[in-house]
């Protein structure tokens, strides 16, 4: 077989691995998601996918699996096998030892301590290697980690729950509830995927939320693949560039990691312990006299933070579209129309034509209840 060239079976096999590589979505963090498939003569002899960092990664599960009894199979991994000795030993050495004859991967690793050296290894034990089978769905469902690893920032993500009309609560304030319960629910399941939840000072102020992940407010297929003690709690982050904010006052300040975001008065960037939930993180104006949201992500990436999830009003979710810094957007539009006075979801700048208008893709449309879930991506890594 010619290096590269797809058998019949290679993207269905490809599509199991991806299917497995999504369960670990909840709990990788800050890993990849990777799902890997063992095939002998047509069948499925092994599979599995990366849990949780520190754990054994995709290729080992699925070894497990089919009992350490591999020779001669194809292996289907939906990610570039490490070359490297991390928490765990390279995954390229354990396959190229394990007597497979050929593997298939979606997508190479963009990791500088990865990326080229585990197919590499692969082929230098004689493994025959294909490339980019399912590429744009493996690259799409790891997409925070590629925009984390080449840009140093994390994926940005905006929610809004919305009036046909676009608004997002009436001119007093009500906003409770615009969507419906399976949307709500729908938001949940994205928040666990999430590493980060920033929102402003004026949200917390006005709806006292708790930006928590609820478990049973999941979707059930959720909680088949996500137990309540492997739920990741989101760092939850408040931009406040005015200090309105008395931390005692408000639930989230009392539960989970904080990062409460004011201004520097000395122009520079430096954090402050204020107890074991809270962080105050001082950080630089920008020119609108607020507290900069790039620094902030900046400040993420080098945590290694790789998805963050905006929710927020509209003035703060307007300015991270103003200033381009928004990956992808989840609007869960209900079937109601709040009117003229109500507020509305977004105020972005006004372009200059309809060339210039802000654009996205559609990526998935679909009903949740009376709702209807319109996901966009603006950027694609």
């Amino acid at each position: 077989m010619n290096e590269n060239k797809l058998n019949n079976s290679d993207r269905p096999f490809m599509a199991q691995a991806l299917k497995l590589a999504a369960c670990g979505l909840y709990t990788t963090y800050p890993n990849p998601a990777v799902g890997c498939v063992f095939v002998r003569n047509g069948k499925i002899i092994g599979q599995g996918y990366h849990h949780k960092a520190g754990q054994p990664h995709a290729e080992i599960m699925a070894l497990k699996d089919a009992n350490y009894d591999v020779k001669g199979a194809t292996c289907y991994v939906t990610l570039e096998p490490c070359s490297h000795y991390g928490r765990t030993p390279p995954c390229a050495k354990t396959l190229a030892n394990a007597g497979i004859a050929r593997c298939v991967i979606a997508t190479g690793d963009p990791n500088p301590k990865v990326s080229g050296r585990g197919i590499a290894i692969l082929k230098e034990a004689g493994i025959k290697v294909t490339l980019s089978v399912l590429e744009d769905k493996a690259r799409f469902l790891n997409r925070a980690f590629m925009k984390g690893i080449t840009h140093k920032m994390p994926y940005v993500s905006l929610k809004s729950g919305m009036s046909t009309d676009a608004k997002t609560a009436l001119a007093d304030g009500q906003s409770k509830w615009i969507t419906g319960e399976k949307s709500r629910s729908c938001v949940q399941n994205i928040r666990a995927k999430c590493d980060v939840i920033i929102t402003g000072s004026g949200t917390v102020i006005a709806d006292n939320p708790s930006l928590s992940v609820r478990y049973n407010e999941l979707p059930k297929k959720a909680r088949k693949v996500l137990s309540l003690e492997d739920v990741r709690q989101p760092l939850k982050v408040i931009l406040d560039s005015k200090e309105r904010l008395v931390c005692s006052s408000f639930k989230l300040f009392s539960e989970g990691l904080n990062l409460w975001v004011t201004a520097s008065k000395d122009g520079c960037l430096h954090e402050e312990i204020i107890n074991e939930h809270i962080t105050r993180l001082y950080v630089p104006l920008d020119e609108t006299d607020h507290v900069s949201i790039k620094k902030v992500l900046e400040y993420l990436g080098e945590k290694s933070y790789r998805h963050v999830l905006v929710e927020a009003g509209s003035i703060l979710s307007s300015a991270f579209v103003n200033q381009n810094l928004v990956d992808d957007f989840y609007f869960f539009i209900a079937p109601k129309i709040l009117g003229k006075s109500a507020k509305s979801a977004l105020s972005l700048n006004d372009p200059l034509c309809l060339d210039d208008s802000f654009k996205y893709k559609i990526k998935k449309v679909k009903k949740y209840g009376d709702d209807v879930m319109i996901h966009g991506v603006v950027k694609e890594y």
